[in-house]
């Protein structure tokens, strides 16, 4: 089995009456900003949270980010997993990040469920691989990179290389609710373009974003993100 049970993911259209997923629909002009600023905040707490956080020498291996700030499943009868999403690269030549991309999942889940969970999740991709996948209009966490739960610690008391060899992806939770141990499998994640489209107002698609193609006037509040996420995880 790849991919392990985790506190975690990602937003599916099940209904299209469910009240959640109407949520998104909101036409909040500044709903990709928060969506930002959320990010950045399940990154910093993840990163900073006191013997539960994101190794060092993870942080200095890492080639992308893909954030879930704000993740849902809620269900009686039939069980729904929602929410948006940030993906963000690290250049290859410069070790800054390259503009944030916008991102959304599906998973369907059926089954006797009650309450409501709500959850982050930040996922550390750490091999070419891993980052290959980004790049695509669609991929499957459960089908195509090597997916684990992450090592947690300020340091590591392992040989951190042997395990990035075995690994594409590190993934980190923190949720609050009823349901925990969440499995990804069969968790798709799908380039958001219409979100890419409203937010930068041009014609942009995740592969141009996340490559750090120059013709992409990044807005204000990205270059903020951009700015805290090089202070949190600084360039080699």
């Amino acid at each position: 089995m790849k991919i392990v049970s985790l506190v975690t993911v990602l937003f599916l259209y099940a209904c299209a009456s469910n009240p959640i997923t109407d949520a998104f629909k909101d036409p909040n002009p500044f709903r990709y900003t928060e969506l930002l600023l959320d990010a950045e905040q399940s990154i910093e707490s993840l990163i900073n949270a006191d013997g539960h956080r994101i190794p060092e020498e993870l942080l200095s291996h890492a080639k992308a980010f893909v954030v879930f700030p704000n993740l849902y499943k809620a269900a009686i009868f039939a069980g729904a997993r929602v929410g948006k999403g940030v993906v963000v690269v690290r250049s290859p030549r410069t070790g800054k990040w390259n503009p944030p991309a916008f991102i959304k999942s599906r998973q369907a889940s059926y089954g006797f469920q009650a309450g409501i969970q709500t959850a982050e999740i930040v996922l550390v991709v750490v091999t070419k691989k891993g980052l290959r996948e980004l790049f695509k209009t669609q991929f499957d966490l459960g089908a195509g990179p090597e997916l684990a739960i992450g090592p947690l610690g300020k340091k590591v008391d392992l040989n951190l290389q042997k395990i990035l060899l075995k690994k594409d992806i590190y993934a980190y939770s923190n949720i609050k609710g009823l349901f925990a141990g969440l499995s990804l499998e069969g968790t798709v994640i799908n380039s958001d373009n219409k979100a890419n489209r409203e937010y930068y107002q041009q014609r942009v698609n995740n592969r141009i974003i996340l490559s750090g193609d120059k013709g992409v006037k990044i807005p204000e509040s990205a270059q903020a993100f951009l700015q805290r996420l090089n202070k949190l995880a600084p360039p080699l």
